[in-house]
């Protein structure tokens, strides 16, 4: 089986195609590259480049978030219609799950925006606390009932201390929707995880 992965909930686009076969799996295709919230062109090149080397997948995996509004959105479109083009299965895995955190647990955060921020904790591919909003403060606060957990954040977090860089890793994702096969497996398009509504600038009333 060949997974194709893709996960646009950070900063960085990453892209994956990984084989599955006699209890091995190879990387085949692996792409991390920066991206903008209003420009997922670098998403789709390295979506084109995956297919073009290592040719039509047997099934995708796509990151859900929590992260750029936009990010996720082209991102999950793009795996939606690429599974229904080809007719094949289409895998929606919780982005945190997909970060190079230990397995032994640790912390994923976030900037939610707003004046919020969003925290999971995480241990062998699983949600020992499901992504939750909170204040900084707050936030700050909660992290410590985990102390032995590091903490891993695709964006700076000021107020949490001690904190590692990274975003989520498509490679990753894949071999957890294999392991976890048919767990995240989805019918239909999935939903984004968002933990607010997106942020909507009003219209100005109209001069009368």
């Amino acid at each position: 089986m060949k997974i194709l992965a893709l996960d646009s909930s950070s900063p960085i686009a990453s892209v994956a195609v990984v084989s599955f076969g006699n209890g091995d799996a190879t990387v085949d295709f692996e792409s991390n590259t920066p991206h903008a919230r209003s420009d997922s062109s670098a998403l789709f090149a390295a979506l084109q480049q995956a297919v073009d080397s290592c040719g039509t997948p047997d099934a995708l995996c796509v990151g859900l978030g929590p992260g750029s509004y936009n990010g996720l959105r082209a991102g999950i479109a793009a795996a939606r219609a690429f599974a229904t083009a080809l007719n094949i299965p289409l895998h929606a895995v919780p982005s945190p799950l997909g970060l190079p955190g230990p397995g032994s647990g640790f912390w994923a955060a976030g900037d939610a925006r707003g004046g919020h921020y969003w925290i999971a904790a995480i241990k062998e591919g699983r949600f020992l606390e499901k992504p939750i909003l909170l204040l900084p403060p707050e936030a700050s606060l909660h992290l410590r009932s985990r102390p032995s957990f590091p903490i891993l954040s695709a964006t700076e977090l000021p107020g949490c201390d001690d904190m590692t860089m990274a975003t989520p890793d498509a490679t990753r994702l894949a071999m957890l929707a294999k392991t976890s096969d048919p767990f995240f497996l989805t019918s239909g398009t999935p939903e984004p995880l968002y933990l607010k509504p997106p942020h909507i600038t009003a219209p100005r009333p109209s001069a009368s």
